[in-house]
């Protein structure tokens, strides 16, 4: 990295090959099979030091067809300790008013096929104005032809997903196919404002939801965008205590205590559950379509000041959309969760893949998740982590059924798959973010991780692992969970060996 340094060019020249994006840094492989493999593929990670991402392409500024000058610029540097893509300038409606940073998708002079893939992934922050990406396959002949999404930005770091689906077709016959994708654009358009978007990773990612599977009318409407005909719909005039979900998904989207009688012919709601319901411009210029923010699927539209409500809002919504959970049936879920008592253990001991690995397949364990813990900085990326700067550790968080194993139990298995008399380091993984440590939750877990020690240092090891009170636990990114289960895999640097 070089800190506090920006490198400005019209074009950014493209990194070399990385195998998958769920590798980053660890596993590098080459060739086709080794960027198809894995949980997602980086684009990416704008690194100076190059080795990451696909190995041909670059970004360049487009220029309008119309006009030789070049709007706004494309920088590559460090922004909040990231190294990322910059993308600003003074953007117009006017014809060539537009700021389009694009990057080749051609590999070996064919199209990247990302058929295996949900979507595009980014990690971007941008100053609360609303941008796009655009796609182009080999169905998009000329310059007016694409495909577009667009996102909002809040002045934060966001990781932002957009599904295939939701790329919709400008001045292009067919839907988006994404086994022949050409390019991939960054745009910043439509009005008059200032551009400033950070892009730190950008990438393809792959679905991990199973949905429930659609009829022909639901997958008209949730998946290409339709309508249902008004007065129809069953929740149109339904008003039990409870809450709506997404048909599609399952994730709860409004409350009934939000829902109002507008006669318009579809449900009306005048607020949702807050981060429920993502919205974006409609292809049609003047109506905000609203869409579920976990799966993508279409819901309807959203109307302000029509002075229904105080709120002032009216969420427009096809009831073939949504599904009713009555205010008895959540309570009974919720009892259920609480019911079935679990218990939680922080453990540490290099590459988090191969922890989650052992602990995944331990009688009695009932989740796992990969993530950081023991460091300085807050909601820490991969990237940051790898640095060795933030102080955090790659730990795994295990969830338990103390009826079915114990802390102890776990943490013997801890011991028993790693090198615990290594320091910062485990194999060919160095660093501190590789250290062994167990961060323990209470009393008794420090209690028993000492025993533990103690009896390491009796039957003679020189014991560097780290018992540490346990911080705030911050989950790592989709692409790292499950990582072997998903490449049917096995860890590189842990090994099992009976030591208690």
């Amino acid at each position: 990295m070089h800190a506090n340094r920006w490198v400005c060019a019209v074009v950014i020249v493209g990194v070399g090959l990385y195998a998958a994006w769920a590798g980053l840094g660890k596993a590098v492989e080459t060739g086709n099979a080794g960027w198809a493999t894995g949980a997602g593929l980086l684009i990416d990670d704008f690194d100076p030091s190059g080795g990451k991402g696909l190995t041909e392409g670059r970004w360049e500024i487009v220029r309008d067809p119309g006009s030789r000058a070049v709007v706004g610029k494309v920088e590559s540097g460090e922004h909040d300790g990231r190294t990322s893509l910059h993308v600003s300038g003074a953007v117009s409606p006017n014809p060539g008013g537009a700021i389009q940073a694009r990057r080749s998708l051609i590999i070996r002079r064919r199209p990247l096929d990302a058929h295996l893939y949900g979507g595009v992934r980014l990690a971007a922050k941008g100053n609360g104005e609303t941008y796009a990406l655009q796609l182009r396959t080999k169905d998009t002949r000329y310059p007016k032809q694409y495909y577009q999404a667009q996102f909002a930005t809040d002045g934060t770091w966001q990781e932002i997903k957009l599904p295939f689906r939701s790329f919709v077709p400008a001045s292009a016959a067919r839907q988006l196919n994404p086994a022949e994708l050409m390019s991939i654009t960054v745009v910043a358009a439509g009005k008059e404002f200032n551009a400033d978007l950070h892009i730190d990773e950008i990438g393809l990612y792959r679905e991990q939801t199973m949905y429930r599977q659609l009829t022909p009318e639901e997958e008209r409407v949730i998946i290409h965008k339709g309508t249902e005909r008004p007065f129809t719909g069953k929740y149109e005039k339904h008003f039990e205590k409870g809450v709506y979900t997404c048909r599609r998904c399952g994730a709860e989207l409004f409350e009934s205590d939000s829902k109002f009688r507008s006669d318009c012919g579809w449900p009306s709601f005048d607020d949702q559950i807050p981060g429920a319901v993502r919205k974006q411009p409609d292809p049609d210029g003047m109506r905000i379509e609203i869409l579920c923010n976990n799966c993508g699927g279409h819901l309807g539209h959203v109307f302000v000041g029509e002075q229904l409500t105080e709120k002032n809002t009216r969420y427009c919504v096809n009831s073939i959309s949504m599904d009713f959970m009555s205010a008895e049936q959540r309570q009974a879920q919720a009892e259920a969760k609480v019911e079935s008592k679990t218990e939680r253990a922080l453990f540490a001991s290099g590459c988090f893949w191969g922890t989650e690995y052992y602990f995944k397949q331990a009688p009695g364990v009932l989740s796992t998740t990969v993530g950081f813990t023991g460091g300085r900085v807050e909601n820490p990326t991969y990237k940051q982590v790898t640095t060795g700067r933030t102080g955090h550790a790659e730990t795994t968080e295990v969830i338990y059924d103390p009826s079915k194993t114990s802390y102890e139990q776990l943490a013997k298995l801890f011991f028993e798959t790693h090198d615990f008399t290594q320091v910062n380091r485990q194999g060919p993984d160095i660093g501190p973010q590789y250290r062994s440590a167990i961060f323990y939750l209470n009393d008794e877990q420090k209690q028993i991780a000492e025993k533990l020690v103690e009896q390491l240092k009796q039957k003679g090891f020189n014991v560097k692992t780290e018992i540490t009170k346990a911080g705030t636990f911050w989950p790592a990114e989709d692409y790292h969970q499950d990582y072997y289960e998903k490449t049917q895999g096995t860890p590189y640097c842990h090994i099992y060996r009976k030591i208690f």
